[in-house]
């Protein structure tokens, strides 16, 4: 079973703050700023924010960089002409394809989830935290969404899922009946990673499990 105190790690203290206090040398009105590496990567992920927030499909699509393999995104949906141009390209996913199947594709890989996520995480938090976590609970829900970030080297991994709410109750319907709040309905977790480059924050791929 997936527990939010499961998908993170924590770095040695030492790590930490040799991470956040890594100096970048940056460029703001025609003079020298200089930024830590955590700076930059806190105003990137706010920067991704903004991009998932309006909701613009070019925007959203910008992230990707295309072509790229089906693998690194774990696209699944039930669009046939998209299934068909994948078989086509090698399962590679072309952007003319994403944009395309966009409607079908935002389902699969949980974009409005991402926006739940840092509506509820305060990303200015990870200044000087590596992880942040958040789990809405609510007690008339057989599911708890849970989200997070974690901040390792240059990786940036964006957490969202659900659990199990082990408080919520239902009655049977039958003896074959599967209660709303079992683990093999409720629990999935999906992971978008990022990878900073010095400059931005740049995708690497989306995986999940459950």
């Amino acid at each position: 079973m997936l527990s939010v105190g499961l998908f993170f790690s924590c770095n040695q203290s030492e790590q930490k703050n040799s991470e956040r206090e890594r100096i970048v040398q940056t460029h703001e009105n025609n003079g020298n700023a200089t930024k830590t590496e955590r700076q930059i990567i806190v105003e990137e992920l706010k920067r991704l924010q903004g991009i998932f927030a309006s909701r613009d499909k070019e925007k959203i699509t910008d992230i990707f960089p295309f072509p790229i393999s089906n693998e690194s995104l774990g696209i699944y949906i039930e669009n046939s002409n998209f299934n068909e141009q994948l078989a086509k390209h090698n399962n590679l996913v072309t952007r003319n394809m994403f944009r395309d199947a966009y409607r079908d594709i935002s389902e699969s890989v949980q974009i409005d989830e991402i926006n739940h996520l840092f509506q509820n995480i305060n990303v200015e938090t990870l200044l000087q935290k590596d992880t942040i976590e958040y789990e809405e609970k609510i007690k008339t829900k057989p599911c708890n969404p849970f989200y997070g970030i974690k901040i390792e080297n240059k990786r940036v991994t964006l957490t969202l899922g659900y659990n199990s709410n082990k408080d919520y109750k239902t009655k049977p319907s039958s003896d074959n009946y599967v209660p709303e709040n079992d683990s093999s309905v409720c629990e999935y977790i999906l992971w978008w990673i990022f990878i900073f480059n010095g400059k931005q924050l740049k995708f690497q791929e989306i995986s999940g499990a459950g």
